[in-house]
């Protein structure tokens, strides 16, 4: 639904009031702020209420907004978000890796906001690379460090279902590195797939081994990369049961990971505004995620956010969200990091 200016002003005052007391607005505290009469805000309010947006506490006290209220309230916002802005960027380290990229870039965002940061990398299979490294780290384990083209680099470790010796890791990496550097893991698998489809009899033993090595769950699942806790710790607006939940649902992550592997598959420069009951995590109920793509080469390749309490955030959160990820993005694809 629409509202009218006037009723987007009043809506605007009750939520900003609401966000710094967490008591229910009167009538009264609204008139201290906007050129309306008692009565005629009371009339206003009845009829937000009746739309939905706000609510009240009990028969006799203001009201409060409502999940609706502050959503309409962030997509107004989303509308005004100023580009001209931006973050004071975090100095990048020429070979740094993506977890070091990535821990600085959230680290500064969970200060500004303050909320819990976090980062979502769907799949290292989507970055092309310009040299990979299989490692041997112990039985039946191996580490993927894919070096980008501009310098950074991934990690992942990811089970085998054979032991591999380092002798026959070192093959099939100076493999890909002299057939395949330039292009990504997804493109590799297709090409080396096909190569083992177009010439079964004389397919070389060590394209087949190098398939089922990376055809792993382990290493093309997600990874989520976290940062402020404190912030929540800290917050005097959120029950402490809850708090500790929360913590273990971002300390074990796959719910998390499966919900925000789901969400934001374009390369969208909106962030999206989710409440925790839309997750289907009931840890994350009575809190908000703001959510906004991370792009490699134009191609989305994760998601950047936050999560803290509703009614918490407001323009500037939004705006925060929103710059850090596009900074990220340009960061990633951007050849001054390149060693």
């Amino acid at each position: 639904m629409w509202l009218s200016r006037r009723h987007t002003g009043i809506l605007d005052q009750l939520i900003d009031i609401y966000a710094r007391t967490h008591h229910a607005v009167s009538s009264r505290d609204l008139s201290a702020r906007l050129p309306f009469s008692d009565s005629t805000l009371r009339k206003d309010l009845q009829w937000l209420e009746a739309r939905g947006f706000v609510t009240k506490a009990n028969a006799s006290a203001g009201r409060i907004p409502t999940n609706l209220a502050l959503k309409y309230y962030l997509r107004q916002a989303l509308l005004n978000l100023d580009d001209r802005l931006e973050p004071a960027p975090a100095p990048v380290m020429k070979g740094q890796d993506f977890q070091g990229l990535s821990d600085d870039c959230l680290l500064q965002l969970s200060q500004d906001t303050p909320y819990v940061g976090f980062l979502l990398l769907r799949s290292i299979f989507e970055l092309r690379f310009r040299r990979l490294r299989l490692v041997k780290v112990g039985s039946h384990r191996v580490m993927a460090v894919v070096q980008s083209m501009h310098g950074w680099s991934v990690s992942r470790v990811f089970s085998t279902r054979e032991n591999h010796s380092d002798a026959a890791l070192r093959e099939w990496q100076n493999l890909m590195n002299r057939e395949f550097s330039g292009k990504n893991l997804q493109s590799v698998m297709r090409a080396i797939r096909n190569r083992l489809f177009q010439d079964k009899a004389q397919f070389l033993r060590i394209y087949r081994e190098l398939y089922y090595l990376l055809n792993n769950e382990d290493l093309m699942g997600a990874e989520l990369f976290v940062k402020g806790t404190q912030n929540i710790l800290d917050s005097e607006l959120i029950d402490p049961r809850k708090v500790k939940s929360l913590l273990q649902t971002l300390e074990e992550k796959a719910r998390l990971v499966r919900f925000l592997n789901d969400i934001q598959r374009d390369a969208a420069e909106q962030p999206s505004i989710l409440f925790g009951s839309e997750t289907g995590i009931s840890e994350l109920e009575d809190f908000l995620l703001i959510v906004s793509s991370v792009v490699y080469q134009r191609r989305p390749i994760g998601n950047m956010g936050i999560i803290g309490p509703k009614f918490t955030a407001g323009r500037e959160t939004l705006s925060r969200v929103s710059l850090y990820s596009r900074y990220f993005s340009k960061i990633l694809s951007s050849r001054s990091v390149e060693v």
